[in-house]
């Protein structure tokens, strides 16, 4: 039973979902020291004050804990506060059975239940069921006579469509909830929908511009929530941004930020994006040394996912690659290329950006080291259906005006890496034109068929096919090819 010095079941409910700190302190100042270890609700409060804090495990925790100490109405709430939360640790079955443990007893809170079913069914892959729920929760939702609740049925029913993958639904309806929770000044939740558009117009759109906005949003609603953690994840997307799309100057600017900031847990999490940024920045300078001393030491990470371990793979291999160890570059790209084909399940959105990013990186290095089958082969139509890539790739990098838009600062790496090799790469008296036609004989075409791809008129190849021949001391293409193979001019 709720003491007079506590505050109402229903206010508490406003405070806790709306997850402004100053409210939940001064609601939790209303409990003595004794009441706020032993009070459900103020157990409650304690909770979302460590949420959004950032600590999302003892917020879980604490959650679980008043739960289990109170009934009827008061449960009912605090169900609705906890399952989300164990949604967003990664406890999707551990939700479903909390779930199931909620009833119609508070008749408001039924069309938020149900979006929470639309959740968990799309995080179980049964997105029948889960489209079904989100169009009850939807009709039933806008009618609540409680802004928040209708706030949190069109956040949630967001999220079942971007577990179903359907973006396009997922999209407009994390667009109406931010704009629902800016109208109520509820930033904490404003940010929690800005982080939903932010990942699809990054990883699904692949839109700088647009995924910029987002981030730039959720970045000023957490500030204006101060929530460090969400804040310090607005910077880490914007500088996701920066790094892919090859941004230096606002790269350095947004460094500069996180480092002035505390670190958190947040923060720590997300040191895969921060550490791949100052990988490409460092590989855009030249300073693959220090490129390759990072790269190693986050590839060690146990929580990083298979292509994120790609990633780092395909980014080593070019390491090596500028500093023309073709024996480890060739052997990188080569498991990169194994560990990238089509995943036999679903995966997250930045995921299947990362691992196509790192097929594309490896085909790359490959063409660059005159393993063009390989490489070509590697740029099927279920990687790039469009054949994008194939168009331009080259032995000398990837033309970064063509290449997609977030993906120009691995582009500018690879390039820079390309032209540090190029330095170092042995060349036995062929000159460059020369060094260009050999990287090309392997792929099998033509003499007419090389001399149109590279502009260059049929009697000006056949020309510099013969001073090849005749300076590696050969008299045929596979000669030519596997004489430069042994001289280390290409593999």
């Amino acid at each position: 039973m709720l003491k007079e010095h506590s505050v109402t079941l229903e206010r508490f409910y406003d405070i806790a979902a709306g997850g402004r700190r100053a409210e939940i302190d001064a609601a939790l100042a209303r409990f003595p020291a004794s009441a706020r270890i032993r009070d459900p609700i103020a157990i409650g409060l304690r909770a979302m004050k460590a949420i959004t804090g950032g600590d999302l495990p003892g917020g879980v925790a604490l959650f679980k804990r008043a739960v289990a100490h109170c009934d009827g109405r008061a449960r009912q709430y605090l169900l609705d506060l906890l399952i989300p939360n164990m949604m967003n640790s990664r406890g999707m079955e551990e939700a479903g059975e909390a779930l199931a443990a909620t009833d119609d007893s508070v008749p408001e809170l039924v069309p938020a239940f149900t979006a929470l079913r639309a959740q968990v069914a799309a995080g179980q892959g049964d997105d029948t069921a889960s489209a079904w729920y989100a169009r009850q929760a939807l009709e039933t939702g806008r009618g609540v006579d409680n802004p928040l609740i209708v706030g949190r049925v069109l956040h949630r029913t967001a999220l079942a469509a971007f577990y179903r993958e359907d973006f396009d639904e997922a999209q407009d309806r994390a667009l109406e909830a931010a704009r629902w929770y800016e109208r109520l000044e509820s930033h904490r939740n404003a940010t929690l929908a800005y982080s939903i558009l932010y990942v699809i117009a990054n990883d699904w759109v692949g839109d700088p511009d647009l995924a910029r906005f987002y981030a730039r949003r959720l970045t000023m609603s957490a500030h204006l929530a101060e929530d460090v953690a969400m804040e310090n994840y607005g910077v880490i997307a914007q500088l996701d941004i920066a790094a892919e799309s090859g941004d230096a100057r606002r790269l350095t600017s947004l460094r500069g930020r996180l480092l002035a900031s505390p670190l958190n847990e947040q923060f720590i999490r997300e040191r895969f994006i921060y550490t791949i940024s100052e990988v490409l920045a460092n590989g855009w300078s030249g300073r693959f040394d220090a490129a390759r001393v990072a790269l190693t030491s986050l590839r060690q990470l146990d929580t990083l996912s298979l292509p994120e371990r790609s990633l780092c793979d395909a980014l080593l291999a070019i390491t090596a690659l500028s500093t023309w160890h073709t024996e480890l570059a060739k052997r990188l790209a080569r498991r990169v290329l194994s560990q990238t084909t089509e995943p036999s399940q679903k995966e997250p959105l930045f995921d299947a950006r990362r691992r196509r990013f790192a097929r594309v990186l490896a085909a790359a290095v490959c063409i660059a080291l005159g393993d063009v089958v390989r490489g070509r082969r590697a740029l099927s139509r279920s990687v790039d259906p469009e054949q994008r890539f194939a168009a331009i790739i080259g032995a000398n990098g990837m033309d970064e005006q063509g290449a997609p838009p977030l993906m120009r600062g691995y582009a500018r790496f690879l390039n820079e890496a390309c032209r540090t090799a190029n330095m170092l790469r042995p060349s036995h008296g062929l000159t460059e034109a020369e060094l260009e036609i050999l990287q090309a004989l392997p792929a099998g075409m033509t003499l007419a068929t090389i001399a149109s791809s590279l502009g260059k008129s049929r009697k000006t190849v056949e020309r510099q096919v013969g001073n090849i021949y005749a300076k590696l001391h050969v008299a045929n293409r596979a000669q030519a090819i596997q004489r430069a193979r042994d001289l280390g001019i290409h593999a």
